[in-house]
């Protein structure tokens, strides 16, 4: 784990604190994939796939208001462009789900005034990829580089 002084302002986490033994999606050390849930233009921390949280603690945990809750799975966070990426495996569907591409970019807030900017990026994952390179250069920040399962309305 990185060193809260060594670690850039932008990698904190602001989104919702939970699950309680969830980790910050950004996070290049956590070994799986993982999952997370987007909402209110902002991530919960992730957890194992294979070990989501309980449902009947969703509601206190992510405030329902008119938005959209999105399960999603990491593939893969770029850093300084594609020099340093840490790339996990995963079941790409080559198809948009509802209304979301199915690959998205996260980009964390940088300033405190700034929200996370997420925006749709092109499939296969290597085009998702590309992007994300792109990104990363013109942001001069991290990349996630996410894939949608569901979404559902949240209020």
């Amino acid at each position: 784990m990185t060193d809260q002084r060594e670690r850039p302002p932008h990698l904190d986490h602001r989104g919702f604190d939970w699950p309680p033994e969830g980790v910050n999606p950004f996070d290049r050390s956590f070994p799986q994939a993982g999952r997370f849930y987007w909402a209110h233009e902002q991530p919960s921390l992730l957890f194992p796939a294979d070990q989501p949280p309980e449902r009947t603690e969703l509601a206190r945990a992510i405030p329902m208001g008119y938005t959209t809750l999105l399960l999603m799975e990491r593939a893969a966070v770029v850093t300084l462009g594609e020099r340093n990426r840490r790339k996990w495996k995963h079941q790409a569907q080559n198809r948009s789900v509802g209304p979301y591409q199915e690959y998205q970019l996260i980009v964390p807030p940088d300033g405190p005034e700034e929200k996370y900017l997420m925006v749709g990026a092109a499939w296969p994952f290597e085009w998702a990829h590309r992007d994300a390179v792109r990104l990363g250069q013109l942001t001069g920040r991290v990349v996630l580089v996410c894939r949608v399962l569901s979404y559902e309305s949240w209020h």
